[in-house]
């Protein structure tokens, strides 16, 4: 189906938030596939507590459902005092287990801040940052927010998420971003136009909002691998909503009543790495055929067995990726691939192969050879004798498994395959008149293929 959402309300954050993971667990949401929780409130003094949960049903994953948890802060503390706190909750998490850090106003004054995350082992502490931006209008916020994280030195395979909140409805926009600076960094977040945005300020209900947000990821998604980085909305001076939805960043204007913005961005691989220790390399015959010569004169000639088309395809090495696991690549995606050392050898290419491949197209590198170590191109039949030649292919294969990290620090995982085969030739002669019986029996004892 792909993206889907769950929605949950209730008098209370805690009572929103515990009926919320209980609709996530029901629905069977496996770790990974989550992409952002988000809450959100109307900000009066009676209000319902909105939460909304996206994810991905279509994403590739052995893991289990999970145990969800969250800290949440709900005081009237300063924002910097509840990033603060987020912060030192994200530092001993596993990166992977973080879903989302999202605020709110609540019953003026109150606001929260909620940090959503799945259970397991905690991390060594981590470098985890953050920065804000309070604008008055949502449009020159979201802008801001971008650039601060750029000047803060935030790079692509950092980035946890952004948020949007503010303190009252007809307050100012604010933005939060948490990034790890523990992770790699893989570009920056600007380049290539990498972090985009689209909005939504208007007047429509909630689920209108949340919508907006879904639709925009799954239009992206069915184009480009799509990374999120939330689906935050937000309140806007009125008792509609604003919704934003943080692929890799996404916002619009302010006045209005609701205003969602979607931050997203349209992943590309990084790196494609081998797992060399658990490479494994087999060799056989993959395939035969038989070609007959016959020389019924009274002297020997000369017969060439390969023609000129036979010739050029004795050798070729073919790459082949079966994805498993994580991010799937749309059709057409390309990547730079490079063999680890030995591999090389094995497939008959040079050191330091790399080569542009294309994503659900296997590809193969043709290579004209000429093996006189095993066989002549031509060979001599007695007279009155007939040649069989039992052409052969040999083949190398090498498995491995993969990953493919991508730019925003997603993975994709799976198996890798590399062939190479090389056409021989082994020539068998019999006199003319040998029953086909023993042409048969002899055959038997030459090389054939072994699956």
């Amino acid at each position: 189906m792909g993206i889907r959402l769950i929605k949950s309300y209730a008098r209370s954050w805690v009572g929103a938030a515990d009926y919320l993971i209980s609709q996530i667990e029901a629905e069977k949401v496996r770790k990974g596939q989550l992409l952002w929780i988000d809450a959100q409130c109307d900000g009066d003094a009676v209000s319902y507590c909105y939460l909304v949960a996206y994810w991905d049903d279509a994403f590739k994953t052995t893991e289990g459902v999970g145990t969800i948890k969250y800290d949440l802060q709900n005081a009237t503390s300063s924002w910097e005092s509840f990033y603060d706190h987020a912060v030192n909750v994200i530092k001993f998490l596993q990166p992977k287990n973080v879903i989302s850090i999202t605020g709110s106003t609540s019953v003026p004054p109150v606001t929260v801040l909620f940090v959503f995350y799945y259970e397991d082992a905690p991390a060594a502490s981590q470098d985890i940052r953050h920065c804000a931006v309070e604008k008055l209008s949502w449009e020159s916020a979201a802008t801001h927010i971008i650039y601060e994280l750029e000047s803060k030195g935030a790079k692509a395979g950092q980035l946890i998420g952004i948020d949007a909140h503010n303190n009252l409805k007809e307050g100012s926009g604010r933005f939060a971003a948490f990034w790890n600076a523990s992770l790699p960094a893989l570009g920056d977040l600007r380049k290539d136009d990498y972090l985009k945005r689209v909005s939504k300020n208007d007047m429509d209900s909630w689920a209108d909002q949340y919508e907006f947000a879904r639709n925009h990821i799954q239009n992206v998604n069915y184009s480009h691998p799509i990374a999120v980085f939330g689906a935050t909305s937000c309140v806007n001076m009125s008792t509609a909503s604003t919704a934003v939805s943080w692929f890799t960043y996404g916002l619009i204007s302010a006045a209005g009543n609701g205003v969602t913005n979607v931050f997203y961005a349209e992943d590309k691989v990084s790196k494609v790495e081998l797992d060399k220790e658990k490479m494994e390399e087999k060799n056989f015959v993959a395939d035969t055929q038989d070609k007959r010569f016959v020389n019924a004169n009274s002297t020997a000639i000369e017969q060439k067995w390969m023609t000129s088309e036979e010739k050029t395809a004795t050798t070729s090495s073919v790459f082949n990726f079966t994805h498993k696991e994580g991010v799937t690549l749309t059709p057409n995606a390309t990547f730079t691939f490079g063999l680890p050392e030995g591999a090389e050898a094995a497939l008959g290419l040079s050191l330091a192969f790399t080569k542009e491949l294309t994503w659900q197209q296997t590809d193969s590198v043709m290579k004209s050879v000429t093996n006189k170590n095993t066989y002549e191109e031509s060979f001599i039949i007695p007279p009155e004798h007939v040649a069989v030649c039992r052409v052969y292919t040999d083949r190398t294969e090498l498995t491995a498994p993969y990953t493919m990290t991508f730019k925003s620090g997603r993975t994709s995982t799976g198996t890798w395959t590399g062939k190479k085969d090389v056409v021989n030739m082994l020539p068998v002669f019999f006199p003319i008149n040998t029953s086909e019986e023993v042409i048969q029996e002899k055959l038997k004892t030459l090389r054939t293929p072994q699956h």
